[in-house]
């Protein structure tokens, strides 16, 4: 009696458009090649942003025109790219027509140094902001707790100048800025504004008070935090902050200094 053995079957695995996206590998940056997409004579792929750096195809040393691969667009318009900032932390996966704008705001890309007027070009991850103001800005001054004074010296001196404080409490790090512009001419003004040394999902758990008070005079801002990702210039630039003239330092700051309390509150 002849046996028969068992039957082999061969199972084909199939790739989700998701698979596919180191296929748009370009050998220049490494990034995603993402439509416009380029190619060299032999189809080999280049990002549109490394084509006017070379002179030959970088995979096979043949002529580059301008041509365009239109079959490899089509393609790209399914695939799901991860964000360029994988590496960091994020998860995403996104199409490729909205995976610039999602960068451009992404909360694991590099964090610049949040120090206002100074020309620091230092870039970090988030844990290591702290790190590079305490050892690099070694003039600022932490104060501990959730209800503190800052007082800002020397506030009559000309021009632009700013103060820097860090308030530590609730186990995250915040930043007080306080900021003496002069928008219009002859016009100066005075902006103060809270951030935290964090993400903008942990801003949305804390509430900051600015108080100004002295001679029977009181000026309140209440807000929630910016992540120190927003940057101050925006802030200050879209007026979401206290403004006050610097005629009014007068009501409120005594021999050439402003205290201004600060209260930190969870939501």
């Amino acid at each position: 009696m002849a046996l028969s053995s068992p039957r082999q079957v061969h199972s084909m695995s199939v790739q989700s458009p998701d698979d596919l996206a180191y296929l748009f590998e370009c050998p220049v940056c490494f990034d995603y090649v993402l439509p416009p997409i380029l190619q060299c004579n032999s189809g080999h792929l280049i990002c549109s942003s490394c084509r006017p750096k070379v002179q030959c195809c970088p995979s096979c040393r043949g002529p580059l025109g301008s041509i365009r691969n239109l079959a490899m667009e089509k393609v790209a318009e399914n695939v799901r790219f991860p964000c360029k900032y994988c590496n960091s932390g994020c998860t995403l996966r996104l199409l490729h027509t909205e995976k610039r704008s999602h960068e451009d705001v992404c909360e694991f890309r590099p964090y610049a140094c949040p120090c206002p007027g100074t020309s620091c070009k230092w870039h970090g991850s988030l844990d290591e902001v702290l790190g590079h103001l305490i050892h690099t800005h070694k003039s600022i001054t932490t104060l501990h707790g959730e209800d503190i004074v800052f007082l800002a010296t020397d506030i009559n001196l000309p021009g632009a100048v700013d103060w820097v404080m860090m308030q530590c409490c609730f186990e995250h790090n915040f930043m007080l800025v306080l900021e003496k512009q002069e928008r219009h001419e002859n016009h100066q003004q005075f902006f103060a504004i809270v951030q935290i040394i964090g993400t903008q999902k942990q801003a949305e758990n804390f509430m900051y008070k600015l108080e100004l008070s002295g001679h029977g005079r009181r000026l309140t801002w209440e807000a929630k935090p910016r992540s120190i990702h927003e940057g101050v210039a925006s802030t200050i630039g879209n007026n979401d902050c206290l403004i006050f003239e610097t005629s009014m330092v007068q009501h409120f700051g005594e021999n050439g200094n402003l205290p201004i309390n600060v209260t930190i509150s969870r939501v």
